[in-house]
């Protein structure tokens, strides 16, 4: 890259060389350069600001990566993904937030809250029908995970001070499972919520 520029800065100072033509091609060139150069450089800020909100996810969620089954990973090169299974949120047949999913988001909010990015909060379930006991309250699974996400980004919101404009919330049912729906475990596992960090 320096190189093409001091190629390019090189020719700016032969003007006898260079036609009328031929000198607003290498300025655009030299402007394409700029731009390439700039995207670069923000790329490289989002990688490291990703990075540091993984770590900071990794180490305040120790325990619960290492015996409750909550993951931290780069979901693209533009974002990170923070999977809560239903367990560590939830009570069974609940949309009430409990006692240790208050105190994993606490830890969530704050490898968050002094940054920007946009945060969407999906909610996943199997593929049951909902029961009995919640189907006074939701029609269908699509709303009983859409209100499991809105659960938590409530907490994330008024209980931790997180802004309310960074954050998406969306109901996904039984779509995306990560394991077979057919037995027990599989179920467990496809009740979760998935927040995503966007890149700043």
């Amino acid at each position: 890259m320096k190189h093409m520029l001091w190629m390019l800065s090189l020719l700016l100072l032969l003007p006898g060389c260079l036609s009328q033509k031929h000198y607003i091609e290498v300025m655009s060139t030299v402007d394409q350069v700029k731009v390439i150069k700039a995207n670069d450089h923000q790329q490289d800020k989002r990688i490291r600001n990703l990075e540091k909100i993984i770590h900071g996810l990794q180490s305040g969620l120790r325990s619960e990566i290492h015996n409750q089954g909550v993951t931290v990973e780069k979901a693209s090169s533009a974002s990170a993904r923070l999977t809560l299974p239903e367990s560590v949120l939830f009570r069974s047949g609940s949309t009430e937030i409990n006692v240790q999913g208050r105190a994993v988001l606490a830890h969530v909010a704050r490898a968050l809250k002094k940054e920007s990015n946009m945060i969407r909060i999906r909610g996943y379930s199997d593929s049951l029908p909902v029961g009995d006991k919640l189907k006074t309250r939701f029609a269908d699974n699509w709303e009983l995970s859409a209100a499991r996400a809105a659960a938590v980004a409530r907490v994330l919101v008024w209980g931790q001070g997180i802004d309310e404009s960074r954050i998406i919330v969306e109901g996904r049912g039984s779509a995306s499972p990560i394991a077979d729906n057919a037995s027990k475990e599989g179920r467990a596992k496809n009740r979760r919520i998935e927040i995503y960090i966007a890149g700043a």
